[in-house]
């Protein structure tokens, strides 16, 4: 009896889960032609449980025994509907779609079309507020699916070896990246959102424009403006924003009934070509006035990035009798880059929408993104229950190439770990990058620097070397230890210095940390930096411009870091160092009759004056970082900041403490306001700094101590927020109070992007300015203008100050 208990109980375990799991509706979808449909709607008639065929036309659905009425529908073509019952079995459905037949010729007279399309959009611009706030919140579960291929590439490129390498066949053709993904995702209107993926799938490279969640695939077109970061500086204008009577023409296309409700085909295409909008088609349902589905075309003309064809579909379904969410989202996309022709899509299925989830008023706390540990293990069992769009053969076996790649890339680096062959040393690689050893069983790397930044010049210390390696070591529950020894040793002084820094985070989710230094170095007086060790060279050496001023410092410090609530993070350090002043050690120079080389004192370059006495300093410095409304990714990582819509203030503290033979006293207070990349709409974007600070005390302090200014001398400028162009790098340095502030304002190729044979180049236009006031010296003011190309700038600019020639001239920046 107590074996036929176990055996009953396993059967019915079994007949259990068999039932969970349920039946499965599957067919293919063709046209009148039996040519297969490639991404077509399927959807399960009053539940918003659905689906999207894969590029062969092939969908399939898991549904519980019952009887249904099953959609299926696609844009250009008439809505069929099947009613099927599932009792003990799997289902096959096979649907043919034919193209929309009904013509305007029905409805109204042929000189009308524009008037009555007219009317249409402005009943529907009238609503677009209402139906973009009629859900308050909802959840709903979504699955993802990237897949790139390579079409063709140029043959000299792209060698046999290598491609046999990719799994591509001889003509050079075939998947280069494959994804998917699970998620929960939920949203409160307006603008919160937290996404838990459960399982994700990947193999090859990127994902198309970085796309790997379901909140980078957000298309809300009763939003005005849509804007997707890995396209476009700017922001797309939605077909049916408040302004786009101004951009669009629309045309009434045809009228088709589904069920009771009649559906207006508009066809819209830009007033101008050049502007960032939309060729395409909507689909209105009358009287509500709502979206029913939209197909819309985005081409190189419309400056987008990395790819020359962009087609975004969308299809809407009924929640309930009023309320009509995305089912599907589509976007397919074809590129060519030097010969490297390519196409590929991103789409996402949404299924079992809850419209009135109650939410507790903490679950939005600013977690957006969460990525769960071990979630790319799911199994095939998991796959099977959740993926909604069938793989393709050519897919299944892809994936399996590439686990099969990677298995063996595992032996082979537990024989590397003994061996050594894949951390072998590659003299180009390490002249142009680096040196990188990587242990993935000890999770240990090892970096070395490139030439470039080990070998050196400068008038202090002559022709030199600064070796610099670093150690990281990942523990368990991604946690970290960092170790940077540095040597540094000039050829003209013979002064031979040594430091270590460590910093080991403890707790990713919290960015908690301690971290200290202790050694010798020579350090930049100017204490926000000026120039690197390399571009300093190339000044010195052929220029005559020797800009970078140093001193010597035997220092130990410590510190730590974390947040004590999210979007406050506050950081605190102790140091003593010792300080010496020096001197130039070598003039020399390449061109002879380039500027005269000035002395190491900035303050009076014509004199070997010391700047300062060599002193001790015992100082500590503390900050606080305040994000409001910071939202945040959580994997297991660590926890990774979002991009913010809005400002963020940091406090600053410093002080000097006249003890322990210490010869500084001073305190320090400064408040920092800034934003990067704010959105600007089809505008592109702006982002300005702002700061404003005091010294309260300064009964005894030293120019290291100073509030120091980041400058621009040099011809390479620094581009990142806070930079001037033309300040000098020292002159302005202050123990008083100050104010700064910077505006800068990228336009996205708004202007450039209407000018022929220019537009093509997708050039973004940059203006901006900064404005410098302290007590001993009058006011700085500058304004520039540049061009920018992917990760180059170049700007032109002029500089004014009291009393103070004018300044002008270019400047360049690479970010790499």
């Amino acid at each position: 009896m107590r074996a036929f208990a176990v055996a009953l109980i396993i059967f019915l375990s079994g007949w259990s889960a068999c039932f969970a799991q349920g039946y499965t509706i599957e067919g293919k979808i063709t046209d009148v032609h039996s040519n297969p449909l490639a991404f077509v709607p399927v959807y399960i008639k009053g539940t918003t449980n659905g689906t999207i065929a894969n590029e062969h036309g092939v969908y399939q659905l898991k549904l519980q025994p019952g009887t249904y009425t099953v959609v299926f529908r696609f844009v250009g073509y008439e809505q069929q509907t099947e009613q099927i019952v599932i009792i003990d079995q799997n289902v096959k459905l096979d649907m043919k779609l034919e193209p929309e037949s009904y013509t305007l010729e029905s409805y109204l007279p042929q000189d009308t079309e524009l008037d009555s399309a007219y009317v249409i959009m402005q009943k529907v611009i009238a609503r677009r507020k209402f139906y973009l706030n009629q859900v308050k919140e909802y959840s709903c579960q979504v699955y993802l699916k990237a897949d790139q291929k390579l079409l063709n590439a140029p043959h000299t490129f792209l060698k046999a070896d290598v491609a046999k390498i990719l799994n591509l066949d001889p003509e050079r053709r075939g998947i280069i990246s494959l994804f998917e993904s699970i998620s929960n995702f939920d949203a409160r209107h307006p603008g919160k959102v937290k996404e838990v993926m459960l399982g994700v799938k990947s193999a090859g490279g990127e994902n198309p424009f970085g796309f790997n969640r379901a909140t980078d695939l957000q298309v809300n077109l009763y939003e005005n403006l849509l804007s997707w970061g890995g396209m476009s500086n700017r922001s797309y204008i939605s077909p049916i924003a408040d302004n786009a009577l101004r951009f669009y023409r629309y045309r009434l296309l045809q009228r088709f009934t589904d069920d009771d409700k009649t559906i207006d085909v508009i066809e819209l295409t830009p007033k101008h070509e050049n502007e960032h909008v939309f060729h395409g088609v909507i689909y209105v349902i009358e009287n509500d006035w709502k979206l029913y589905s939209a197909d819309l075309h985005l081409y190189k003309r419309a400056h987008i990035d990395f790819v020359d064809t962009l087609n975004i579909r969308t299809q809407y379904i009924p929640v309930t009798d009023s309320v009509w969410m995305p089912l599907s989202l589509n976007f397919s996309f074809t590129g060519n880059i030097m010969g490297f022709k390519y196409a590929g899509y991103f789409l996402g299925v949404a299924n079992n929408y809850n419209i009135q989830p109650n939410f507790d008023k903490k679950h939005f706390s600013g977690e957006v993104f969460e990525v769960g540990k071990n979630i790319n293990k799911k199994d095939s069992t998991f796959w099977a229950n959740n993926r909604q769009v069938p793989l393709l053969e050519d897919e299944r076996r892809y994936y399996h190439l590439f686990e099969q790649a990677q298995k063996k890339q595992d032996e082979n680096h537990a024989k590397d770990s003994v061996k050594g062959v894949n951390n072998k040393f590659r003299l180009i690689p390490y002249v142009l990058k680096n040196y990188t050893y990587h242990d993935p069983f000890k999770k240990i790397t090892i970096d070395v620097p490139s030439p470039s930044k080990v070998v050196f010049y400068n008038t202090v210390e002559g022709a030199s070397v600064d070796i610099k390696p670093r150690f990281f070591k990942e523990y368990d529950r991604r946690k970290t230890l960092t170790v940077e020894p540095e040597a540094r040793y000039g050829n003209s002084n013979k002064i031979f210095t040594f430091n270590t820094y460590v910093n080991y985070r403890y707790n990713p989710s919290k960015q908690a940390a301690v971290y200290g230094s202790f050694g010798s170095d020579f350090l930049d007086l100017n204490n926000s930096g000026t120039l690197s060790l390399f571009l300093n060279s190339l000044s010195t050496l052929f220029t005559g411009n020797n800009y970078l001023k140093l001193y010597k410092a035997t220092f130990a410090s410590g510190g730590t870091q974390g947040e004590i609530m999210n979007g406050v993070l506050l950081n605190g350090q102790i140091e003593y160092a010792h300080r010496e002043t020096v001197i130039n050690t070598t003039l020399y120079s390449i061109r002879k009759d380039s500027t005269q080389l000035t002395s190491n004192n900035p303050l009076n370059p014509g004199s070997n004056v010391p700047l300062f006495p060599n002193h001790n300093a015992l100082s500590i410095r503390a900050s606080a970082t305040i994000t409001f409304n910071q939202q945040y990714t959580i994997n297991p990582d660590g926890k990774f900041i979002e991009p913010t819509k809005y400002p963020r203030l940091r406090i600053n503290y410093r002080k000097g403490f006249p003890i322990l033979n210490s010869s500084v006293n001073y305190d320090f207070l400064s408040f920092d306001f800034f934003q990067d990349q704010l959105k600007c709409g089809i505008y592109g974007s702006a982002s300005y700094f702002i700061s404003v600070g005091k010294f309260f005390n300064a009964r005894s302090i030293f120019y290291p101590d100073y509030k120091q200014f980041r400058g621009g001398q040099s011809f390479f400028f620094d581009s990142s927020l806070g930079a001037f162009h033309f300040l000098d790098f020292y002159t302005y340095s202050t123990d008083k109070k100050y104010f700064e502030a910077h505006y800068e304002h990228n336009f996205a190729g708004f202007f450039l992007g209407r000018v022929p044979l220019i537009r093509s180049l997708n050039i973004e236009e940059v203006i901006g300015g900064s404005y410098l006031v302290q007590e001993l010296l009058s006011s700085y003011k500058e304004y520039y203008f540049g061009l920018k190309r992917s990760v180059i700038r170049l700007d032109y600019g002029f500089s004014y100050g009291l009393n103070q020639p004018r300044i002008q001239g270019l400047k360049f920046t690479y970010n790499f």
